[in-house]
């Protein structure tokens, strides 16, 4: 009988150091973060495209150049479509305290949008962060340029009408803030991490016809994770604003192409 509840505690012991460890390893492992420099010199040396960085987006296959598109440097529209990008308007100048990173959706604008389909590309699988159980697992971006690899960590999602979208990245503190505090207002969820105006902001952008109108932007903000800053996942909850889309992805299994 002695040896029964030795056993038995012995069992519950090892139970635990397993879950344990497990949970340890979730949060210590929570973003597998690699080194991207390489990719982009390799796709700047090809000099087919004007290549200034590369974006990185946790549970998803964007992995992808981003280019430089504005003075007219690249057409984006008639780029080989097998070609997956993502463009910026602006170099990447020390004084810019915000990147705005621009990607095409062609084939997943629905009020139902698929989650990480593997043979989607540019940034047709942004959708997936409408939903709650996706974006609960997945909260970071990561932005390369010549140098060095950044992460930025998601504190907002939201969808809004284009003609509300802001592509500035140099911006006055309080500019920041005042973007910062509308972003997070606007968002369908509360992330559990702080942001104000001394942070490096990221926003990702890419249109959606998510309330059957075109003229709507799928909008992603996340600002870069400070020096020491542990990366590991964080809480992320439901706010109120998000029943105004949650019935409209439990709705039919339909798609529909952006012309």
């Amino acid at each position: 009988m002695k040896k029964q509840k030795v056993v038995k505690t012995l069992i519950i012991i090892f139970s635990l150091l397993v879950l344990s460890y497990i949970i340890w390893y979730s949060f210590s492992n929570y973003y597998n973060f690699s080194d991207r420099t390489g990719n982009l010199k390799k796709e700047i040396a090809k000099g087919e495209y004007p290549v200034i960085g590369w974006v990185r987006v946790q549970g998803t296959n964007i992995d992808y150049p981003v280019l430089y598109a504005l003075d007219g440097k690249v057409d984006i529209d008639n780029i080989d479509p097998n070609y997956s990008f993502a463009w910026k308007n602006y170099y990447d100048l020390d004084g810019l305290n915000r990147k705005v990173l621009l990607g095409h959706n062609v084939r997943n604008v629905s009020s139902k949008p698929l989650i990480n389909e593997k043979k989607f590309n540019n940034f047709e699988n942004l959708p997936s962060f409408l939903y709650y159980d996706f974006v609960k697992d997945n909260k970071y971006i990561q932005y390369t340029d010549e140098k060095n690899n950044y992460l930025y960590k998601i504190y907002a999602v939201y969808l809004q009408n284009e003609e509300e979208n802001d592509a500035l990245e140099k911006m006055s503190s309080s500019e920041v803030k005042k973007y910062i505090n509308r972003g997070l207002k606007k968002s369908y969820f509360k992330f559990d991490t702080d942001v104000n105006e001394k942070d490096k902001i990221m926003t990702l952008i890419t249109c959606t016809r998510f309330f059957d109108s075109m003229s709507y932007s799928l909008i992603i903000d996340a600002r870069m994770v400070r020096k020491d800053e542990k990366i590991k996942n964080y809480k992320v909850t439901k706010k109120s604003t998000y029943k105004k889309i949650e019935k409209y992805l439990e709705g039919d299994d339909s798609d529909e192409e952006k012309a």
